[in-house]
């Protein structure tokens, strides 16, 4: 697992299923660690390889709390980029209460390029996840 902080903000980066399933696990969503992650995303994003499907966990349980509204706003940004590529984002939420706000969030923000499901159980969202890939 790589470890990625400057200051005292942290995730963590890592693959999953040999490499299928590219995974980010948060401890805070602070302005520095959501713009550290940003950047690192983008650049996943967009180098991308074509023929592969684009599987992405990102674990923001964090104790159920809620993302801020600036790490929603750079997540939608990020979410336009590369909307040929079709793929899929699974969501850990850390309660269902907080699932059941996010997916109205998801809902309401539209994106017809990749699908996106939250989730409160990672087992349930990888295996989603793995669902059709070739």
């Amino acid at each position: 697992m790589e470890e990625v902080a400057r200051g005292i903000p942290k995730y963590s980066k890592e693959w999953l299923h040999n490499e299928k399933i590219l995974c980010y696990r948060f401890e805070n969503l602070t302005p520095v660690t959501v713009d550290t992650w940003g950047d690192d995303l983008s650049d996943a994003l967009l180098t991308w390889p074509d023929d592969k499907p684009w599987r992405l966990l990102l674990d923001i349980r964090m104790g159920g709390n809620l993302p801020s509204t600036y790490a929603l706003r750079r997540s939608y940004a990020i979410s336009k980029l590369r909307p040929e590529l079709p793929g899929r984002l699974a969501l850990l939420i850390g309660s269902r209460l907080a699932a059941e706000i996010m997916s109205a969030g998801m809902r309401a923000a539209g994106n017809s390029y990749r699908q996106r499901r939250v989730f409160v159980v990672q087992a349930v969202a990888i295996s989603w996840l793995l669902e059709n890939l070739t």
